[in-house]
């Protein structure tokens, strides 16, 4: 669509993870409604590599890494400020609040250049990171649209004294080709599973918030009495140390696979008997509407969208953080069951990249349409 504005994506990241594979997955679909976009990687020194911007390289789509050496770098600022005044019709999308800090300096005039943000999750166990969380929101009071991927967010953003006119809701989407039941599949026999067992399945980043060391105590718990159960643990992070730790002398650590970081998590959803997601704390995980494309049974944590996204379908939830109940849940789900196409058509209907990619596009219309009467 011709007059559409070139979209300015930036992005601090830590990794690959939830809202990483998010804006990975936004950008093409964006392209095939004729919004053109780059994605600005913000250099983290605490990193080896630059994991997002060769990640995005790969997939051809248009990057640039903006060097970041530490806090209050204007070295940044510049960077992102020849960015927009290289490109006419600049909107930014900002995507944590390291991106929102630097987008807010770099950009000269709010009615110039607009901001939208997205908050993908908030994690807030430490004292740090809940500081970051309340100068976010200090920060969100100076964009022009915030789009919150749970409605449970609302409320915070409402509190912090933004406008409820400059909040949406812009659900996640995954593409739904890669990820479905009849996808080409691992062999149990590679993990050296074997045939009978029936299989526990977790995608995530081993992190506090999304609580793995929960899931590994809850496993071991229906491993008590239950031989033929396995745990397929899929991801990486910081509490992966804790975890091989937990294993080492567990009478269960022969029946428990970590992973680490997939590029093939498609291959992988399909070996699952159960999916298990048991989060303390989330937005809208791309690793159950995943999970839910390839038509698998779920048992979930009771936190942010995912009570919505389950409405109606036969998946168990959970109190979050209660091992027990979580526990009693996997022992409720151990049943083989067939493919779950009620699972699947909901994401089919409500969680596509491509309805993501349209519902930002009508928000950066408005944008647009804001900046020409401004400018009138």
């Amino acid at each position: 669509m011709s007059g559409e504005p070139h979209i300015v994506h930036v992005f601090s990241s830590a990794g690959l993870y939830g809202a990483e594979h998010a804006v990975l997955a936004l950008i093409p679909a964006l392209a095939e409604l004729g919004v053109r976009s780059t994605l600005a990687c913000i250099d983290n020194p605490h990193l080896d590599g630059q994991p997002l911007y060769e990640q995005a390289c790969a997939m051809g789509i248009p990057a640039r890494r903006v060097p970041c050496k530490g806090r209050l770098d204007g070295a940044t600022t510049q960077a992102l400020r020849a960015m927009l005044d290289q490109q006419p019709g600049v909107i930014m999308h900002v995507h944590g609040y390291k991106g929102a800090f630097y987008a807010l300096r770099a950009r000269r005039m709010p009615s110039v250049v607009p901001i939208v943000a997205t908050l993908h999750g908030w994690v807030t166990n430490t004292r740090t990171l809940w500081l970051y969380r309340m100068l976010e929101l200090w920060m969100l009071r100076r964009v022009q649209r915030v789009c919150i991927v749970a409605e449970t967010m609302q409320s915070p953003l409402r509190d912090a004294g933004i406008p409820a006119a400059r909040i949406r809701l812009v659900e996640n989407g995954i593409d739904t080709s890669r990820f479905r039941s009849n996808a080409p599949a691992l062999e149990r026999a590679e993990f050296g599973i074997p045939g009978e067992a029936f299989v526990f399945g977790a995608v995530m980043r081993l992190s506090v918030e999304k609580n793995p060391l929960g899931l590994l105590e809850a496993f071991m718990r229906v491993a008590t009495d239950t031989p033929h159960a396995w745990l397929l643990l899929v991801g990486d992070g910081p509490q992966r140390a804790d975890i091989e730790q937990r294993l080492r002398g567990s009478p269960f650590a022969n029946r428990i696979r970590l992973l680490g970081a997939r590029t093939d998590p498609e291959r992988l959803y399909p070996l699952f008997d159960c999916f298990v997601l048991p989060s303390l704390t989330e937005g809208l995980p791309l690793a159950l509407l995943e999970a839910m494309a390839c038509e698998r049974p779920v048992i979930a944590s009771r936190v942010g969208q995912v009570p919505t996204v389950l409405d109606d379908l036969p998946a168990l939830l959970v109190p979050p953080g209660d091992t027990v109940a979580l526990a009693d849940a996997m022992r409720h789900g151990l049943q083989r069951r067939p493919p779950l196409p009620n699972m699947r058509q909901r994401v089919l209907s409500r969680y596509s990249v491509g309805r993501m990619a349209r519902d930002y596009a009508e928000i950066y219309r408005e944008l647009e349409g804001l900046r020409v009467d401004q400018a009138a």
